[in-house]
This record gives C-alpha cells, structure tokens and sequence, in this order.
C-alpha cells in the first residue's frame, strides 16, 4: 500500500494551510508514512485494549532512586537556561543524535541559551528552529552529550514516564515518574495503521517532557504539550531534518490539488520559490526524489520529511509528455 493511501490525510492537507489549526490526527497520518518509509515498523494487535489508568506518580531525588531500567535515559537530560530580558527559564532538554536536544518549552530565537551537565556547567547551545506540528524546539547542543537510546514504539507497552523537575542552573534535577501503559494505535477496518500517538492519562497530564522507557531500556515515546505520546525516533528524525533543513521543512512552492488520475494538479506558482521557472499552472506533479506522487498530501509529507535546501528531482507532466527538473527546496515559512 502506498503511504498516500493512509487514512486522515485530509487534515494533514488543512493541517499545512493553518498552522495553529493542528489535529492529532494530521500528526499521526506524517507518523505513520515516515515509520512505514523509514522501515521502522509497528508491531500491533487488532483487538487489544489500551489501559484506561497509571500507577500514581513518584518524585526520585536522585538518579539511583529512580527504577533501575530508567536510570540511563533519565540521565541523558540537560538542564537548558532560557535567558530574555528581565526572565531567566531553566527547562530540560533531551538529548538526540547528531548533539540535539528537544524541549516541548517554545523559546524565542533571539534568547541566550546555555546547558549543563554535571560534568560541564554553562555550555553554549544554539537555537535551531520549532517544528509547530509537533510541538518540540530544536536546540544544538555546544559539547558533545551521550543521546538518548531508542526503540520503535510498540502497541500496549508497560512502560516507566520520566519527567525531570528543574531546581536550578547547577542543581541536580529530581524526577517525576509513573508506571504506565502505552495504549495500542487506532486500527482501521482494514489494519492499516491510522494513529501512532497515544494520549497519557491523568496522572501524567502535569508531566513536562517526559519520555517513555521500556523495560530495556530504551526511549519509546515522548510526550508533547497536548499530552499524546509520540514515536521517539519519528521526534529524533523531525529534529534531524529541521536542523538540516536550517531550521525548516521543505516547500515546493506551489499551491496545488489532487489530481483527477493521480498527482498534484498545479494551481498557482509563488513569484520566487522553488517551482519558479520549472512549473507552471496546469502542469502535474507524479514524483518527488524517487517517491510517487499521486495526491496533495503525499507530496505535503514528503515535503515535511525532506530538510529545506535539498537538492532535489522533480518529476511532471505538462501537455501529456513528462518532464523532469532538478530543483532546491526552499523553506517552508
């Protein structure tokens, strides 16, 4: 099945006109293409039923009181200091590959930043952009951190919800966690996977930046502002691509529709983007950088999961004959 064919790819296409418009859903319908492409894969059962509770919340004061499997995710969390005139915010960052880290705390691009670790205080960190879908900054980090380990999310888990509690710029932090269960995706009639989030229960709504760490080990899921547990390495990816992409997604340019044999019809072309000069109205879209294009919001997930400034090939149709072009992706503002 093509990944285009995924349910709730409506909202998806509404999702990119109105930012601040998001839905779960939209959400789950990009997870779910980039962990089918990705070869991440989702092992889930048709029938289970998610828990409806978790266990009550603890406070550890130290790493060592936390539960044994925790302990090295907890630990891969930088305390990051947030300074804008008359303010100064300390919040946790969890640390990804390639010296990343993400905080579901919106920060402005014009704030100081700096990060400590018990071994390094005050160590500089650059903003690097928000990825407003999901709901996570981008930071990078000035030293070199260990990241997080992760595993593919997995369909009705137990697992241990960590959340670090900042005290200070140079203290220790304490850690908020519970037991809890990872309910399973939403399954269509026909198995194909339409949800990858799962909401966190009450006892975890007042969690910030918790992770999910399964009985390994290993990070499975993170927890946004809207209190649904997303597939860590699809963050860990996000993260990537926004900070390849020069703190940006992809854009064509275009403005376009389904259509009618499959593709993206071309309705209009921005005066200066990355269509300039290569299409034109009336033409449409079958493929983008080896994938098939045969609706709007195919190309639109595509587009989310390519950085910004990526060389790429496109692939079009204009008076019945095919054409190609070789084009930059510009910034998707």
């Amino acid at each position: 099945m093509h990944p285009s064919e995924l349910p709730s790819f409506e909202s998806l296409a509404e999702t990119r006109k109105q930012v601040r418009s998001r839905t779960a859903r939209a959400i789950a319908s990009m997870m779910a293409v980039a962990l089918l492409i990705g070869g991440a894969g989702l092992v889930s059962t048709q029938h289970s039923t998610p828990a409806n509770e978790a266990m009550p919340s603890h406070i550890a004061m130290t790493l060592s009181a936390l539960p044994a499997n925790a302990r090295a995710a907890a630990s891969r969390t930088v305390d990051l200091t947030i300074t804008t005139p008359g303010h100064v915010q300390n919040v946790a960052a969890m640390v990804l590959p390639n010296n990343l880290a993400v905080t579901t705390t919106p920060i402005s691009r014009k704030a100081l930043l700096t990060a400590s670790i018990p071994s390094h205080v005050n160590f500089p960190v650059t903003w690097i952009g928000r990825d407003k879908t999901l709901g996570f900054t981008i930071v990078r980090l000035g030293i070199r951190v260990p990241s997080l380990k992760f595993a593919p999310l997995p369909a009705s888990t137990s697992v241990v919800a960590v959340s670090p509690v900042m005290t200070g710029s140079i203290t220790p932090p304490h850690f908020a966690w519970a037991n809890t269960t990872l309910g399973d995706p939403q399954l269509m009639a026909n198995g194909v996977v339409s949800y990858l989030a799962t909401e966190s229960y009450w006892n975890l709504n007042g969690f910030v930046d918790a992770i999910a760490v399964n009985h390994a080990g290993r990070v499975v899921a993170v927890l946004s502002t809207n209190h649904l547990w997303y597939s860590a390495q699809f963050v860990a990816r996000v993260a990537n691509i926004v900070a390849t992409g020069d703190g940006c997604h992809s854009s064509l340019g275009i403005v376009g529709s389904n259509a009618d044999g499959g593709g993206v019809l071309v309705k209009s072309v921005k005066t200066r983007g990355t269509a300039t000069g290569h299409l034109e109205p009336g033409d449409v879209v079958i493929g983008l950088n080896n994938h098939h294009i045969d609706s709007w919001n195919s190309l639109l997930t595509v587009l989310y999961l390519t950085p910004a400034g990526t060389p790429s090939s496109l692939t079009f149709i204009r008076h019945a004959a095919t054409h190609h072009a070789e084009v930059i992706l510009a910034c998707a503002l």
